[in-house]
């Protein structure tokens, strides 16, 4: 038919099903880590999908033209930095996310098992890890906006449900941040 095939195989849905695009669909996805300024314990930056409401990482689709870099960034800031109203707040928190993702570490970057996959429309992302450090972290303020329906700092740990259930691989990729993180 012309179509893309999907590179890992049949899904049992024909077409574009939910994705934007016959193909890869492109996304980023920004792991935002702290350790909890309370416990030590470290968290992930985690949203609660309007569309699902599953847990997941602040991420979202590349635009056309969009370096990957600026999606990660901007997909952070329209899920986990709502602050309408004082200009002081919004540029507080761009002041501090200019910090946070000055630099950043690839963790991932391919084919994505998405539940919106289709025999010929796929997810591909690019994962990053950034690390808010002990006089950031407990200065990002985090409020929920765009598709998002709630924003936490989500304890990484096998005993909280949500990180347990993240969204896709969103697990996988966190869990392998804290390995290295140690």
């Amino acid at each position: 038919s012309g179509a893309p095939l999907n590179p890992r195989g049949r899904t049992g849905l024909r077409g574009r099903g939910l994705l934007g695009k016959w193909g890869a669909n492109h996304a980023a996805d920004p792991i935002v880590t702290r350790f909890d300024p309370a416990s030590g314990q470290l968290q992930v930056v985690a949203i609660q999908r309007k569309d699902t409401g599953a847990w997941a990482l602040p991420g979202g689709m590349v635009d056309p033209g969009e370096a990957v870099s600026a999606t990660v960034r901007r997909e952070f800031e329209e899920e986990a930095g709502n602050f309408e109203g004082s200009p002081e707040t919004q540029a507080q928190f761009r002041a501090l996310v200019d910090a946070l993702f000055g630099g950043g570490k690839v963790v991932y970057r391919g084919y994505v098992d998405d539940p919106r996959n289709t025999d010929n429309a796929w997810m591909e992302t690019t994962a990053f890890h950034f690390h808010c450090g002990p006089e950031l972290a407990p200065m990002l303020p985090l409020r929920a906006g765009d598709d998002a329906a709630h924003v936490t700092w989500l304890r990484v740990d096998a005993g909280e449900p949500r990180y347990v259930n993240l969204y896709a691989s969103h697990r996988e990729w966190v869990d392998s941040v804290a390995a290295a993180l140690g």
